[in-house]
């Protein structure tokens, strides 16, 4: 009898998390059909494999190939370091049901980066694809393109990390790396951005990994990651800086003295839960998850929060996952459905070899 992972998992009272799909090759983030349609075989939820493919489940479980080779260089594995890199952000713009993929690419041996958004007739498999932003520098590394959104405003938002090489890319104002970038969705350049002819939107960033929009304070919310220390959580608004590489608390809402490596979060802000977690933030903290044989002494755990009336700090802050196995496994995609938190482990039990067995889970209340 094969274990289930959801076993590996302990999770905070009065919840129970199930396996949703097994035999996921490096799934990165997840994106929600924002209105789903109610028959069998409607997208329900995206998933994009780091290493270039994107795979759509639909409302009855079942799973479809919607794109795959993306990337045109080969991914080696390589964790932690080169192996971190591929197709990173994902979203559905909620009109048309396109996906919107952030991603590196090679340009004569050159890295580069680059958004895309692709169409299907079915939204099973996709028909075609249209470059909204390329040749931007980037690294065979992480603090690359990272997450991408559609705001309210219904512009298309893009994580870009510093690039790592060079960290006072994050302060020049023309260079796109170390911000957050406000598009429209064909990729030209807003009107009412904060500076006329740029798409940036603020700057100061190391490596934003995860964005969310909160709606009742109709927000960006965004994790970033630290050097050795102080990651942190930060609420975006247009044309300020969030201080890297002077400092990573300039404008934070919190941050982790103690590096836990933050990747996706997201708002309870439906009725996935009970009231009582009605806007609490929950946030996926990937930590030292190469490490094997124990749990690690950082992150491998997704924890909630609540913000303060005005959010400038926190009223509480709780363990609401924790990974109790012996693999690698680590959450890293995370969001809520229409019935539960979503959530991947972007290893799974990987042992180093180039066959992943990566997960999604889903963590849902215990009925009584």
């Amino acid at each position: 009898m094969t274990k289930d992972s959801s076993s590996n998992w302990w999770i905070f009272p009065g919840f129970t998390v199930e396996t949703v799909l097994s035999g996921l090759d490096l799934p990165a983030n997840i994106a929600f059909v924002p209105k789903p349609k109610s028959g069998p075989k409607d997208p329900l939820l995206y998933i994009n494999e780091l290493y270039g493919q994107v795979k759509v489940m639909t409302n009855d479980g079942s799973v479809f190939a919607y794109a795959a080779g993306l990337l045109n260089y080969d991914p080696d594995y390589k964790f932690p370091g080169t192996g971190e890199s591929g197709l990173t952000g994902l979203c559905v713009e909620p009109s048309s049901g396109d996906l919107f993929l952030s991603m590196l690419y090679t340009d004569k041996d050159k890295f580069k980066a680059k958004v895309i958004r692709t169409k299907s007739n079915d939204g099973l498999s996709m028909n075609s694809s249209s470059v909204i932003l390329e040749d931007v520098p980037s690294v065979h590394a992480a603090h690359q393109v990272q997450a991408v959104t559609v705001g309210f405003d219904r512009k298309l938002y893009v994580n870009f990390g510093d690039g790592m090489i060079d960290p006072n890319t994050a302060q020049d104002d023309n260079d796109l790396r170390g911000k957050i970038l406000r598009l429209e969705l064909d990729g030209s350049i807003p009107d009412d951005n904060p500076k006329s002819g740029s798409p940036v939107f603020a700057k100061g960033f190391r490596n934003p990994f995860g964005a969310v929009w909160r709606r009742s304070d109709r927000s960006l919310y965004i994790t970033d990651n630290g050097p050795h220390v102080d990651d942190r959580v930060a609420r975006v608004e247009a044309g300020v800086n969030y201080g890297w590489p002077k400092t990573m608390r300039q404008n934070s809402l919190m941050w982790w003295h103690f590096c836990q490596a933050p990747t996706a979060l997201d708002f309870m802000q439906d009725e996935q839960f009970p009231a009582e977690y009605k806007n609490e933030l929950f946030v996926a903290l990937f930590g030292s998850s190469y490490v094997m044989g124990r749990p690690g002494s950082k992150g491998k755990k997704i924890i909630k929060m609540r913000l303060s009336a005005d959010c400038n700090g926190l009223k509480s802050y709780d363990e609401f996952a924790t990974y109790i196995g012996e693999g690698p496994a680590g959450p890293c995609g995370l969001a809520f459905g229409p019935d539960g938190l979503y959530f991947t482990d972007l290893h799974g039990e990987f042992d180093g070899g180039k066959q992943s067995k990566g997960h999604l889970f889903k963590i849902i209340p215990v009925v009584s």
